[in-house]
This record gives C-alpha cells, sequence and structure tokens, in this order.
C-alpha cells in the first residue's frame, strides 16, 4: 500500500512566500514558471522576465543542466554564478529535484553564498600573500606535515640545495636534520644545528619553531638562519684564544691553565711533572742572515719535530720568539725526562731544509719538576727559565733545576 502524507495548500503557500531561499520551477525548455518572493528579493528578476533564463551567468552551464535534468538526475547542491537584473552576479550555492510532473521539469533552490565565497576569497587571497611573502623572506623556512616538508621558500631552495619545490616537498625532516634536535625544540625557542644539504654538504643553521596556520592546517614552521661563516669565525676565534698563530701548537694562555689543572690532579693523586723551558740557540743570526720569513718557517719545522718527538698527551706551547714549553705528564722521576731531553737534543741536530737552505740550529733545554721545583704554574716556569739560562751558560743540551747556589 502506498502511502502519502498531505501538506495543507496553505501551509504550502506560507512556507513558500516566507522562506528565506530562492524556490523555483522550471519547465522542460529551461524556462522559470513560477519563483518566490526570495527569488525576486535575490535577484531582482520578475515573473515577467522569466520568458528567457536571463539569470543564468554561463549560457553553457545552463544547457549542460537542462540536459541532466531531463536525464532524470537531480543536481545536488553545488556553487555558482548567477547574474541579477542590475548587473551584479552573485555565487550561489545552487540544487535541483527533478519532479517530471505536466510542465514542470524540475524544482529550484538558490541561496545566496557570496559573502561565505567572499571569505573564502579573501584567505585565499591571505594565503596568496603569506606565500609570496615566505618567498621574499631572507631567512630560509620549512612547513612541515607529519615532519615532512609540505612547502619551502626560495631561500629554504637554496640552503637545501634544490632548484624547484618537487625536489623537496614530501621529504622528511630527519633527512636535513638529526630528529632530535627536531623533536626537542620546543615551540617559539632557537636553537643550532648542523644541517645536511641535498649534496651532502653540512651547514651550521640556527632555528626557531612554530605552530602556524597554513591553507586551513596548522603546521610546524622552522625558520632557519645559515651561520655557518658565523659559526666558522667563531670557532677561529676560539682557536686563536689558545693556539699560537704561526706554528699552531698552544700558546701561554692555554698553557698556564693546563699546569693549573695538572697541580690540581698531582697534588691529589700524588705524582710528579716536569715543565721543559726550551728555545733555539743563535736564533737571531738565523734571522739576520735568511730574513725573518726563513725564520718563521723554521719555527714551524722546529714546533713540528717537537710535536712529533714528545709523549700523546703531553703539552706543547709557544710562548713568543723561539721560546717552548713542554709539559710532560705524570712522570715517575727524572729519568722519564731525561729519556725525553735527550731524544728532543738529538732530534733537533738533524738540518732544517727551508726553502733552498739548509740550516742547523741547536737548542738549549731548561727542566723543572713539580712539586720538588714549585708548587704553582709561575714559580715552575721562571724555574725551567732558571734552568734554560744555566744549560746555555754551563754549554749543556739540557739542565734541571738546580736551585739557588
Amino acid at each position: 500500500m502506498e502511502y502519502k502524507q498531505s501538506v495543507d495548500p496553505d501551509v504550502l503557500e506560507l512556507v513558500w512566500n516566507n522562506s528565506t531561499v530562492a524556490l523555483f520551477t522550471v519547465d522542460y525548455e529551461g524556462k522559470i514558471l513560477v519563483a518566490n518572493p526570495a527569488f525576486t528579493k535575490l535577484l531582482g528578476w520578475k515573473p515577467e522576465d522569466f520568458q528567457t533564463p536571463t539569470h543564468f551567468q554561463d549560457q553553457k552551464e545552463y544547457a549542460q543542466l537542462i540536459s541532466v535534468l531531463k536525464s532524470g538526475k537531480n543536481i545536488p547542491f553545488y556553487i555558482t554564478k548567477r547574474k541579477c537584473k542590475d548587473g551584479r552576479v552573485l555565487d550561489i550555492l545552487a540544487s535541483y529535484g527533478i519532479v517530471n510532473d505536466g510542465e514542470i521539469l524540475a524544482v529550484g533552490v538558490y541561496k545566496d553564498f557570496t559573502e561565505q565565497m567572499e571569505i573564502q576569497r579573501k584567505l585565499a587571497l591571505s594565503q596568496e600573500c603569506y606565500r609570496n611573502l615566505l618567498d621574499h623572506f631572507p631567512y630560509a623556512i620549512f612547513l612541515l606535515g607529519n615532519d615532512a616538508i609540505i612547502y619551502t621558500n626560495q631561500a629554504g631552495l637554496h640552503l637545501v640545495g634544490a632548484s624547484v619545490q618537487d625536489e623537496v616537498i614530501g621529504m622528511s625532516i630527519e633527512e636535513l636534520l638529526p630528529m632530535e634536535e627536531y623533536l626537542s625544540l620546543k615551540e617559539g625557542s632557537q636553537t643550532t644545528a648542523l644541517f645536511k644539504r641535498m649534496d651532502g654538504e653540512f651547514l651550521w643553521v640556527e632555528m626557531t619553531k612554530r605552530q602556524v596556520l597554513f591553507e586551513q592546517e596548522y603546521v610546524s614552521q622552522l625558520v632557519m638562519r645559515d651561520i655557518t661563516e658565523k659559526k666558522n669565525y667563531e670557532e677561529q676565534l676560539k682557536y686563536f684564544a689558545y693556539h699560537d698563530p704561526l706554528t699552531g701548537v698552544f700558546n701561554r694562555l692555554y698553557f698556564t691553565n693546563e699546569i693549573k689543572k695538572n697541580i690540581e690532579e698531582a697534588s691529589r693523586n700524588n705524582y710528579m711533572f716536569g715543565i721543559m723551558f726550551i728555545d733555539l740557540d743563535d736564533f737571531k743570526k738565523v734571522n739576520d742572515s735568511f730574513g725573518h720569513d726563513v725564520g718563521d718557517q723554521l719555527l714551524v719545522k722546529f714546533a713540528d719535530r717537537l710535536k712529533k718527538n714528545v709523549r700523546e698527551g703531553d703539552v706543547l706551547c709557544r710562548i713568543g720568539g723561539d721560546e717552548f714549553l713542554v709539559l710532560i705528564k705524570n712522570i715517575q722521576g727524572k729519568q722519564t725526562l731525561e729519556k725525553i731531553a735527550k731524544r728532543l737534543q738529538s732530534t733537533f741536530q738533524a738540518p732544517y731544509q727551508v726553502g733552498n737552505h739548509s740550516i742547523v740550529v741547536t737548542s738549549s733545554i731548561g727542566i723543572a719538576i713539580f712539586p720538588q721545583d714549585g708548587m704553582d704554574e709561575k714559580t715552575l716556569i721562571n724555574r725551567s727559565d732558571q734552568a734554560l739560562y744555566q744549560a746555555k751558560k754551563r754549554g749543556k743540551g739540557f739542565q734541571f733545576y738546580q736551585g739557588t747556589r
């Protein structure tokens, strides 16, 4: 048994006349038969205008629409455009339902969607402006979804070593950064990390992480600045703060700090260490005879020999001119120092080839021992210097500090 629910015609008329959406019927030719007041209020077209489909902005769309309706298919809600009588064009949410009753082909429903679409357009424009801003931003920006890159700007392409977006989109951030650095970076905080380019080169970057709205979704935004040059400069400053720029060995500042640490360790563990004060005999004659450039090259070669003939862990320092200091750690007695001093003397006697010059120089060594010759770095260095003076005075290759006589 077919059941049909009847509706009071007065109620239908009430709905028809007071609906806030435009309601209308169309025939098989596409002409509007009747329309409710909301239709006229929305578009401005009156019954006398219904003989032609002038409210359609796109005639091709109109022809396709009628064809679909004649095939017996409903047309669900979709966004389209309709022309008002005064010439304005509105964004419309439209829908058509098949009726096939007499001359009525279908019932149409229009709702003004201009405001909503304008908001969407503004959002799209805002998004476009945001992209343009990012593309001209001087620092690299990476937007991440599920830890994978979904967007980067021109600076980002340059940083990673890519030519186009497609080379980067979908790449895991783990391919560029240590994952622990990325995961430990808190919202709004800043850190430095090693960044791996696509060509395998590593750069130092300073980066900040934030959550941003991108294409209506919250994603992670990484802003990165290449600080490799700055980092290298800082490393150079740090290096030259503790190293002799000519020979590359440690300087006096670093050496005295090492003596202080060794005094504490030796006092705590009850062991000895030695300080050797070394210089080249008659080095001034080398500078006078061959020039200071040759003298500098000789010092570099001398320091290299010195490094190769002390024990691993011992500390070598140039304090200026032709004067060097060596910290000989954790010794059992004078025998260890004497053995090292003899080895150094033997090594230093071989000629040095500097350019076209074969130069033979001798050296002298003064030695002080902790704790018997001093309990602080200044005393130990001074007494090794005194021992050096005695070695030169007596013409001996090396001399232990012997106290005041």
